[in-house]
């Protein structure tokens, strides 16, 4: 048999002369082979956050799965599809901020490499408005690399004050927000929309500050300070899986509990640092015996890891901890009149299926 779109140099009446190749290829229909369709849309979820997506009036549930951006309103009973939106790429990171002077919450969106998207929705269309592109994908920026492994982290300041995006694993993109409403007198004449809201950007080369920050795990901005003050969790010398470093390690700043204030999520253990008072850790399981010069308690009546776990603050000291297995926690976390963290309480809530994200 013969393929479409082939010629046959053999001729099936024997003798007889073979047709031209190029009669043959205008004889037959040529074919098409599709690469990569899409028979059903992903169910599952990449992202999810609590925010103002539609107005100021209410809290609106976002929720990014593969290239596909989709808004729903809660209520007691279920969850209210709402609106939904298509990308021209994966969504690779997700924040959000209240821009200066906005009736409603921005989204940030980072995509592979080094790209990052403002967007916000627009009530007059029914669909999402482009505030801001950016774009960091500059020869120089790379080092040489070709193929980029790393994911282009995006975090917002608890204030709104700017932005900050990972990129290429050894820089940070910093975007500043003008948090007062522009008019005339201060830059003549003013764009339309929200572009004013928006400062020029800049880079900056962690390794210029440490050149041991290298392998950065995660970063989060912290509550209270003067000035936006980003906390960075990395690993000097970079483990793997199975070892016994801090391998899946994800930084929690609870809100309003201490200025400074951070949780963190070990495989194994579990953490509480803050500047202005002593550090406090807990031991999960027996896999930290030996592995770390941190002074770790004993976390009685727990046998659990944490590697692969989600979680999210639900008030300024407790949160929700979903584990890999599909179990449900409750973390308290225990404060003195101080309020110090002193202790931490888990308190098996019920049992769900694998999560991605939690908000």
């Amino acid at each position: 048999m013969v393929p479409a779109g082939a010629v046959s140099g053999r001729s099936d009446l024997g003798d007889a002369p073979s047709e031209p190749a190029e009669a043959a290829l205008e004889r037959e229909p040529a074919a098409m082979y599709a690469v990569y369709k899409q028979a059903h849309p992903p169910t599952g979820l990449e992202f999810s956050m609590y925010c103002n997506f539609f107005s100021n009036a209410e809290r609106n549930l976002a929720s990014i799965k593969n290239d596909r951006n989709t808004e729903g309103k809660g209520h007691k009973e279920k969850l209210e599809l709402v609106a939904a939106f298509s990308f021209f790429g994966n969504v690779m990171s997700m924040a959000s901020v209240q821009l200066a002077g906005a009736k409603r919450d921005a989204l940030l969106l980072s995509f592979k490499d080094a790209k990052l998207s403002v967007v916000e929705y627009d009530p007059g269309t029914h669909d999402l408005k482009t505030l801001s592109l950016h774009y960091f994908e500059e020869p120089e920026l790379r080092d040489g690399f070709v193929q980029n492994v790393h994911i282009p982290k995006v975090r917002v300041d608890p204030d709104g004050r700017c932005a900050v995006m990972l990129i290429y694993g050894t820089r940070l993109v910093v975007l500043p927000f003008r948090r007062d409403t522009l008019t005339d007198e201060h830059e003549g004449v003013v764009g339309e929309g929200q572009k004013s809201s928006f400062l020029p950007s800049y880079i900056i080369d962690v390794r210029e500050l440490d050149e041991k920050l290298l392998n950065i795990i995660d970063m989060q901005f912290l509550y209270g300070y003067y000035e936006p003050t980003l906390l960075i969790l990395f690993e000097p010398n970079q483990t793997w899986p199975g070892g016994t470093g801090l391998f899946n390690t994800f930084l929690f700043p609870p809100p309003f509990l201490l200025p400074g204030g951070v949780v963190i999520f070990a495989v194994n253990s579990l953490l509480y640092l803050n500047q202005s008072v002593p550090p406090y850790g807990v031991s999960l399981n027996s896999l930290t015996n030996g592995t770390t010069v941190f002074p770790l308690r004993i976390q009685e009546g727990v046998k659990l890891t944490l590697d692969c776990a989600q979680a999210t603050f639900i008030s300024y000291d407790k949160m929700v901890i979903s584990l890999k297995g599909g179990e449900i926690y409750v973390l308290t976390l225990i404060t003195d009149g101080m309020r110090s963290v002193r202790s931490f309480h888990f308190d098996k809530a019920a049992a769900s299926v694998l999560t991605t994200c939690v908000s």
